[in-house]
């Protein structure tokens, strides 16, 4: 869950983070709540376009600052993410922009629509879980600020493919198993795996099983994830299993478990794939 878009406290993101590289910017307090990452050719996936788990990123700080702010006197968690890829981004920016579907007493819903150079690039639905604010940094006040905050930094961007910078290893690609270590750089404000980069993992993870699976490149097209608890030792773990194949595509189930912590199960996930044409 990354729920800190919007409102960038002064040690977080710390000075080498993704969402810096990402050069994410939000504006949490405008109506609707946006955020947006420009497209760059390291962001490309399988497709040759912004990859899935780049969209993820994106998707999951402009809900978490929606959510907080629909949430003044509560925390909340990423319970579900549904990401749908409706179009390729091949340049230009994406923009986020999030619309509150529910806000209940225990959880929040919105839907994102990700725009880029006029088309719906994708569309998601998040929903969080609400809860009780503990500790300093999530009971501390929130300023609503309605302007434009940039995550950039001096210097940033990615010199490498979006997968090695974050620090992605594929172990088996036919098991869809990868490993991520747990650094700063994908961390979130609580010490846990940043929200994004759970999702993002599992993107790839789905990415290389699908094309062992069907002999040829596949990229991410749907992405339905369940999250169950916050990676926070590391090295996180995923593993694929084959679902079911057509001529042109696979779905997939995916899951992440934390190896430094007993292997404890963190996502789950459904996943569609499909070759290129």
């Amino acid at each position: 869950m990354s729920a800190d878009a919007g409102r960038l406290p002064q040690d977080y993101p710390p000075a080498r983070h993704v969402l810096r590289d990402l050069q994410l910017w939000a504006e949490s307090g405008a109506e609707p709540p946006r955020a947006g990452i420009p497209v760059v050719p390291a962001l490309f996936g399988a497709g040759g376009a912004c990859g899935a788990g780049a969209i993820a990123v994106l998707v999951d700080a402009v809900a978490g600052g929606a959510a907080l702010r629909a949430s003044p006197a509560s925390w909340i968690a990423t319970s579900d993410l549904r990401l749908h890829q409706l179009a390729p981004a091949r340049g230009g920016e994406l923009v986020a922009s999030a619309e509150a579907l529910r806000s209940g007493r225990t959880n929040v819903v919105l839907e994102v629509e990700v725009r880029g150079e006029g088309a719906l690039v994708a569309q998601a639905t998040v929903a969080f879980s609400r809860l009780e604010a503990k500790g300093e940094y999530q009971q501390r006040p929130r300023d609503e600020r309605p302007g434009r905050i940039s995550f950039a930094a001096p210097g940033a961007g990615f010199a490498q493919p979006f997968a090695a910078a974050i620090g992605a290893r594929v172990v088996d690609p036919a098991a869809g198993a990868l490993e991520l270590p747990l650094v700063p750089y994908v961390g979130n404000s609580l010490g846990g795996l940043q929200g994004g980069i759970a999702m993002a993992l599992l993107d790839l993870a789905a990415e290389a099983a699908g094309a062992a699976a069907l002999g040829r490149p596949a990229a991410t097209r749907d992405l339905a994830v369940h999250f169950l608890a916050i990676g926070r030792s590391g090295p996180m773990r995923t593993r694929a299993t084959l679902l079911r194949q057509t001529a042109d595509g696979a779905l997939l189930r995916i899951e992440s478990r934390d190896a430094g912590a007993g292997d404890r199960l963190c996502t789950v996930a459904s996943a569609t794939v499909g070759v290129l044409a």
